[in-house]
């Protein structure tokens, strides 16, 4: 009697080896499910990013007075949906002087340029979009 039939008998294993891919199914299995699992993570939470955006793109500022700014700027968003935009003012410190939200509705334009004034508590020295989002 040969030793792998012995082992066979012993352990209940078949005589003829397994193939490669039987042998290495567990891996194979389990590398589909991480590869699923990466997948579904990355579509559900827009991890490449080709979701729906908005974006900002300053043009400039002008000095109103001593109390307000008006800034330039260029939004570009997904078209029909809202977008809402936080543009400051800031002195020669950079401190900020003067902050407000704006919300603009659903368009079908994906570029738009507007002009915003917001009120300053300070002169301010310059103006800018500090972040736009979809609400």
């Amino acid at each position: 009697m040969s030793t792998e039939n012995t082992l066979a008998d012993r352990y209940g294993r078949p005589a003829t080896p397994r193939g490669p891919i039987r042998r290495n199914l567990g891996v194979i299995i389990t590398s589909a499910v991480i590869i699923i699992a990466v997948m579904a993570w990355g579509i559900s939470t827009d991890a490449m990013g080709f979701g729906p955006k908005a974006e900002a793109r300053d043009l400039g500022y002008n000095s109103l007075t001593d109390t307000s700014v008006t800034v330039e700027f260029e939004l570009t968003a997904t078209p029909g949906h809202e977008v809402a935009c936080a543009i400051q003012a800031q002195n020669t410190s950079f401190a900020i002087v003067g902050w407000k939200v704006f919300v603009y509705p659903p368009s079908e334009q994906r570029i738009r340029d507007i002009s915003e004034t917001i009120i300053t508590s300070q002169p301010a020295t310059t103006g800018l979009v500090y972040r736009c989002w979809l609400t």
